[in-house]
This record gives structure tokens, C-alpha cells and sequence, in this order.
């Protein structure tokens, strides 16, 4: 293993003078500090982050603002779970995570949970920046207070953040689209359920639908793709009939997709004989889901690990913390396809920590 001895030797200096660039402490030529710097890349050379920490004596004060989750919207338990090994590991080091939650359908809870999020004084910022609009006056704050931030999940665009970890979500929709063609006749049409109201304040949900729809434009451009919008979530269940009449008034069509974590929701409140019909495609392997996908109910789920993305993210912006390691601008996570065969054999992870914990 290489060591800070080593680092000195080779660049021809004393091992403080290593360790004043390793830790940012200035008193370095610029010419020096470049060869260093080069040699440690080189040697891809990585800081004790415990012993880093011990020796600046320094404590890091991490915050995380993310959905709540509940029995009816499991999906985001999986990236708190992960976030959650996550400040297990670095709070070893000297960095204490702080969960702030809210309602994943209501702005002003984002704002509210963020309010008192930023009370806390934190030194970075974890977020899942579900609301456009809400986003753009929480990242007012955190820039006039110069607290580094990085997103989660939902990769919008146009800001400052350090880095963006999880799914490319117009990509996703491409592979939803993908899949969605292999099942289905040329003749057959397709109709896309939108579980959720103002649709254009979610990214994500936009860019799967925009990916979906650009496949069929680009490959299966006489393809008819219709869409069915509800306000909320629950108004899925309650408007089963809704649903039943509209694939009644267009027998053409064989294949559903859902761009949410609530394909099964939909199975669900479709009449058995008009399902057994339908090549249903989802995201996301909540437990509901997954147990559609084993029934035979849904053909195709395509996961985003989103247990590995809330523990990267962590890892990432506690390294960020604790030596100025920058990330890359956007750590994307796999696009798994998942299916009834080989279901129990994905998300080892996540599985192994529950198993853990």
C-alpha cells in the first residue's frame, strides 16, 4: 500500500509538505503542489478518512431532505435505507447525517421540511429535488449561504449542484419503450396511466414519458400511444372504472405503461379478463411491484437501484467533505430490467443490509 512516505519520496519533498496538499493547507508552490497532486493520481493514492478526520479534529455536519415513505408509497424506503448504511459508515469519521422528510405530493411540505433543514447549519446538503419551482427558491439559499448541494434521483437541470446520482430518466423511458415494442404487434396500440398531477413539476415522470414516446417516433413512428392522467395517486384506485371504460373504447390496445413506482396500483384496478390482455411495463421494484412482477401480472419492471444511490450519495458528498474530493457531475445508476425469472436475484445489497441490520 502506498503511503505518504512513498508520495514524498518520489516528488522530492518532506512527507508535510504531502500532507499540507493532501489536506488543503496551503504553504505549497503551485508547481509542487501540481506535482504532487499528479503523483497522487497517479498512484491513485487515497487518505485514512477516519485518521484524516481524527487529526482535523474536525466534525461534519451532513443533512439530507427526502420523501417520507409509507405502506402505500414504498419506493422511496429503498434509497433511505441506503442513505441510512450510508451515515452508519461515515459517522465513524466525523460526519452526522440529519434526515429532514416530506410529503412527496405536497410542495409546501418540501419547503417546510427544508426550513428546517437549513436551521441546522449544515456543512452540505443532500436532496431529492422533486418540485421545480420549490427547488429553484431552496437553491437561492443554499448558494447565498455557499453550502455545496448534490441531487438525488431526479436530475434536474440548469442548477449548480455538485453532482446528480441516479437514473437517466429520458433514457429509461427509451428502454420502457424498447420494451414495450417487443411485446406487442405493430397493429397494437399502447396507453401510458400518469399517476400523478402537475406532471410538469416532475422531472423524472417527464422524462420517462418524453423518452417512451421519442423511441416509438424514432423506431415505430405510426404507433398509437394514448394517455390516461390522474390528479393523485389513491384517485387510481378509486377510478378503476375509468380505466376498464377506456380500454373497453379502444380494444387496440394491448399494452400499458406506467412511468412510476405504481404499475401494480394500476393491475390492480383492472378487470382480470382485460389484464390478462395486457403487457404492462413499471419502474421500480417496491415490494408490491415485485410481487405483480412474480404473479405474472407485470411483464417488465426496469429498476434504478435506488438503495445503491442514496448510499453513493453519502459516500460521495462525505469524501467531498472530508478531502475536497470533487465527483463527477453525474454518477448514473444501472438501468436493470427486471423480470419474473430472475427478480429474487437482484438487489443483493440491499438485501444483505437488511439482513444486517
Amino acid at each position: 500500500m502506498t503511503t505518504i512516505k512513498d508520495i514524498a519520496k518520489e516528488a522530492n519533498v518532506s512527507a508535510g509538505t504531502v500532507d499540507r496538499v493532501l489536506h488543503d493547507r496551503g504553504g505549497v508552490s503551485p508547481k509542487t503542489e501540481e506535482k504532487i497532486k499528479r503523483i497522487l493520481k497517479q498512484k491513485n493514492f487515497k487518505i485514512n478518512l477516519i485518521a484524516s478526520s481524527l487529526a482535523m479534529k474536525k466534525h461534519q455536519n451532513l443533512a439530507t431532505l427526502i420523501p417520507q415513505y409509507d405502506d402505500e408509497n414504498l419506493f422511496w424506503k429503498s434509497p433511505f435505507l441506503g442513505i441510512q448504511k450510508g451515515s452508519q459508515e461515515v459517522n465513524a469519521y466525523g460526519v452526522e447525517n440529519h434526515f429532514f422528510t416530506f410529503d412527496q405530493f405536497d410542495p409546501k411540505s418540501y419547503i417546510k421540511a427544508f426550513q428546517k433543514l437549513i436551521k441546522t447549519e449544515p456543512d452540505a446538503v443532500i436532496m431529492v429535488p422533486l418540485f421545480i419551482k420549490e427547488t429553484t427558491e431552496i437553491i437561492e439559499v443554499l448558494n447565498d449561504k455557499q453550502i455545496p448541494f448534490l441531487f438525488l434521483n431526479v436530475g434536474l437541470r440548469g442548477f449548480n449542484n455538485l453532482c446528480y446520482i441516479g437514473q437517466k430518466s429520458f433514457e429509461a423511458g427509451v428502454l420502457a419503450g424498447k420494451l414495450s415494442d417487443i411485446c406487442l404487434d405493430d397493429s397494437e396500440e399502447i396507453l401510458i396511466i400518469l399517476t400523478r398531477k402537475n406532471l410538469y413539476n416532475y422531472e423524472a415522470i417527464l422524462e420517462r414519458v418524453n423518452g417512451f414516446i421519442y423511441y416509438f417516433k424514432e423506431n415505430k413512428p405510426s404507433s398509437k400511444i394514448h394517455q390516461l392522467q390522474f390528479d393523485k395517486p389513491d384517485e387510481v384506485e378509486k377510478s378503476g372504472k375509468k380505466i376498464n371504460l377506456y380500454l373497453e373504447k379502444h380494444p387496440q390496445i394491448k399494452g400499458i405503461m406506467v412511468p412510476s413506482s405504481r404499475i401494480s396500483n394500476v393491475c390492480r384496478v383492472i378487470d382480470a379478463d382485460k389484464l390478462s390482455q395486457l403487457k404492462a411495463v413499471g419502474f421500480d421494484t417496491t415490494p408490491q411491484n415485485v410481487d405483480a412482477l412474480a404473479k405474472g401480472v407485470v411483464t417488465f419492471l426496469i429498476s434504478q437501484k435506488s438503495f445503491n444511490q442514496g448510499y453513493k450519495s453519502v459516500i460521495t458528498m462525505s469524501n467531498y467533505l472530508v478531502h475536497k474530493e470533487l465527483p463527477k457531475n453525474e454518477i448514473p445508476t444501472p438501468l436493470e430490467i427486471i423480470t419474473k425469472e430472475n427478480h429474487k436475484f437482484s438487489h443483493s445489497e440491499e438485501r444483505n443490509y437488511y439482513q444486517e441490520s
